[in-house]
């Protein structure tokens, strides 16, 4: 007999964002929709979201003007690593607070995905059509 239900199709959490938000502790394993342009996402403190608490950040429409900033707050930092479909490498910032979307480089499909190492570290990794769509401020 075939298992069913929500956890054996691995069902992703999915929310649509279009403005400023803080993402809370209970966000962990929420696929962020984006669309809009120019706004800040807050995340938890490192500390408060704890070893394992994920998330993902996906451009829902192409970026058309300003940045959409990731911030890690606090005096937590952001590791980035990062790939994009041509093969190119991406310049990669360590130790910084934000990483950004870029309008005008920044397309539909991109997207950051985040790992927190229960510290004061977050640990990214972009997938991005071209090198200068994401960088870390």
């Amino acid at each position: 007999m075939a298992k069913s239900g929500r956890y054996s199709s691995d069902r992703k959490k999915i929310e649509e964002v279009s403005a400023a938000k803080t993402i809370e502790v209970a966000d962990c394993g929420t696929v962020f929709m984006l669309t809009g342009n120019s706004y800040t996402l807050t995340l938890p403190t490192a500390n408060q979201a704890g070893k394992g608490w994920w998330c993902k950040f996906v451009l829902g429409a192409d970026l058309a003007s300003g940045r959409i900033k990731i911030d890690s707050g606090a005096d937590d930092t952001v590791e980035l690593v990062g790939a994009n479909a041509a093969g190119g490498a991406m310049t990669l910032n360590g130790g910084t607070d934000k990483v950004e979307f870029v309008h005008t480089q920044a397309i539909k499909g991109d997207q950051i995905e985040i790992i927190c190492d229960g510290s004061s570290l977050w640990l990214c990794t972009a997938l991005t059509a071209v090198a200068a769509a994401v960088v870390t401020t």
